[in-house]
């Protein structure tokens, strides 16, 4: 068996100074080259997309990004706006509610896509436009689909617009391990916030995962799979953080969420060389082993 992923290849258009917005295809024809992905591509209704970002989003800022106008708001995280990027946002979100459905009876589904966590409700932010995992819950949540979300964030940078948008509600919980660079670290029932300075750090915070896991008891997880915390990362990049260590991180954390029966969604976020994108297929690779879809290849 594959990995069953959710896929459309109008997510991919040029609108970035950096791979944002054309690693994904790049990493779905490598895994797919592999024989990784079984995929499935979802219906898309633009009206009733654009109206689900506008319930988590600000109409102004909805409207900007997706007529253009004004453009200093429809870039404001720093994209170069086109009618394909705004199409291609509003199918990210589409399909990212699909893929949260999806995994609810396929248990783990890659969606390989980026760029949600710093958007905020006003505006986007730091290569994130719409905060398509924020969205998904309170979709669910709406529908009357799962009772708890669980998002798993090890990108190298903090969920900052994520934390804001999900604000005190008790159904959505956070677990996120930022890099070196940052500060103001927290932990509370819902929210554990930790800065990893290298390996040591990184994996003494990761241990904290199975407790959050047990305490919360999601129905739901969003797992965002950033590989910029890779020591070569121009963006991110935590000293010490070398493939090995994404390796040990992806396989601890799909194994904790696919051991307790917990739906899993697992997207790409952070990741801005060349390299990024064979982390990503590696992410790939260790979920559909994990998940059980497949044989277990060398190195994982």
């Amino acid at each position: 068996m594959k990995l069953t992923t959710v896929w459309d290849d109008r997510y991919s258009v040029d609108a970035a100074s950096t791979n944002s917005t054309l690693k994904q295809a790049r990493v779905v024809r490598m895994a797919l080259e592999e024989g990784l992905l079984e995929l499935h591509p979802v219906a898309f209704e633009a009206n009733l997309a654009w109206a689900d970002i506008a319930r988590v989003h600000s109409p102004a800022y909805v409207r900007a990004v997706r007529t253009g106008q004004p453009r200093y708001l429809a870039e404001s995280q720093g994209f170069r706006w086109n009618a394909a990027f705004a199409e291609s946002v509003a199918l990210i979100w589409g399909g990212h509610v699909a893929a949260c459905r999806l995994a609810l009876d396929a248990r783990v589904v890659f969606h390989p896509v980026s760029g949600a966590h710093h958007a905020r409700r006003e505006r986007g932010s730091s290569f994130c436009t719409f905060n398509y995992v924020a969205g998904a819950a309170r979709r669910l949540f709406h529908d009357d689909t799962v009772r708890r979300v669980l998002v798993i964030d090890l990108d190298a940078h903090p969920g900052d617009g994520t934390h804001a948008l999900i604000g005190d509600d008790p159904r959505v919980a956070l677990f996120d391990i930022a890099g070196s660079s940052w500060i103001g670290e927290f932990d509370t029932d819902r929210v554990v916030y930790k800065v990893a300075r290298g390996p040591e750090d990184y994996r003494a915070h990761l241990a904290r995962l199975p407790a959050m896991l047990e305490h919360f008891k999601p129905d739901l997880v969003q797992y965002q799979a950033g590989v910029d915390c890779h020591e070569d990362d121009p963006v991110g990049g935590i000293a010490g953080i070398d493939d090995g260590v994404l390796l040990e991180r992806d396989r601890f954390v799909i194994r904790e969420v696919v051991a307790r029966q917990i739906p899993m969604v697992i997207n790409l976020a952070g990741g801005y060389e060349g390299f990024s994108e064979r982390l990503h297929v590696q992410t790939a690779r260790v979920a559909r082993v994990v998940s059980g879809a497949g044989d277990r290849p060398t190195g994982v």
